[in-house]
């Protein structure tokens, strides 16, 4: 009998589950575009500070890095509706220490604040999405060549805003969850600490998502609830039943 209950309540924990991540938002996904360019980490001269930046010698894309947008607005864009867009780095620099997780599989993490947008290559009006962050994460295995930016503002200590002009997106911007990863690979240099920071590298690989969650729908979660109160009451009344006997 108590495995039954067991089952029940993982059945209706697994359903509140899914009324709280089916919702997610994929409302920007891109990969490289079809020109070439840099991201650049670079070090103060007292090694206390890494600092990203983006550049690129395609027309339209000076200071920015190509890339092509394949998801949008929680849309997966057809081969022939995939965008190219300018993404740009501003401000993107380290705050604190980075540190060296140590044990088996050491990883490099360091806190990073700044703004990553993404906009029309000819229209800088049109704003796919801006991101502005506090405390996300650039993070790597310690002497490997890919590292990737992590924001997450359901994690303690992070801030993470949305802004965008484009009418599929604007509608997922109140959404309480948000999240991106910009993955960069393929580093000129292993990922290594230089004093307290980050040591220095370019990579002209890339690709990266930004995506969010609502909170979940009051109809879900009382579907989820109900799941597991009729789980408890049905081995409540078996139980109670068997007594009867």
């Amino acid at each position: 009998m108590h495995s039954r209950l067991i089952g029940f309540a993982i059945a209706g924990l697994a359903s509140l589950a899914m009324a709280t991540s089916a919702n997610a938002a994929a409302i920007l996904a891109f990969g490289l575009g079809s020109g070439p360019g840099l991201k650049t980490a670079t070090t103060n001269a007292a090694l206390t500070q890494t600092t990203l930046t983006t550049s690129s010698a395609v027309p339209n894309f000076a200071g920015a890095f190509p890339v092509t947008i394949t998801t949008l607005g929680n849309v997966i864009l057809s081969p022939i509706l995939v965008k190219p867009a300018r993404e740009t780095f501003t401000g993107v620099m380290s705050s604190g220490a980075a540190i060296n997780t140590g044990g088996t599989n050491p990883q490099i993490v360091q806190n990073f604040n700044g703004t990553i947008s993404y906009t029309d290559p000819t229209n800088p009006a049109i704003n796919y999405l801006t991101i502005t962050f506090v405390n996300a994460q650039l993070k790597g295995s310690a002497g490997g060549v890919a590292v990737s930016l992590v924001g997450d503002n359901s994690v303690a200590g992070e801030t993470v805003t949305f802004a965008s002009t484009d009418s599929t997106v604007i509608p997922f911007l109140t959404d309480p969850v948000r999240q991106f990863t910009v993955d960069m690979t393929g580093l000129t240099s292993p990922l290594t600490i230089t004093g307290s920071t980050i040591a220095g590298f370019t990579t002209a690989n890339e690709s990266g998502n930004a995506s969010t969650i609502p909170i979940p729908e009051p109809s879900s979660v009382v579907m989820a609830s109900t799941a597991v109160l009729a789980g408890l009451g049905c081995f409540g009344w078996r139980r109670s039943r068997s007594r009867s006997l």
